[in-house]
């Protein structure tokens, strides 16, 4: 068995975590436009109240 053969085991657990990093991985466009709101909020508030 060389190293780069993996068990089903592994392979499955391999998977998994695969599976995971994917659905956080189709968070991430939804955690940036929240934090571009924030900012933009930011934003606002300085022009609005501080100038």
């Amino acid at each position: 068995m060389s190293p780069v053969d993996l068990t089903r085991v592994q392979r499955e657990e391999l998977q998994r975590e695969l599976d995971r990093n994917r659905r956080w991985e189709l968070r991430l466009p939804v955690y940036g436009g929240v934090a571009l709101l924030v900012i933009a909020a930011i934003v606002v508030v300085r022009v609005v109240f501080f100038s």
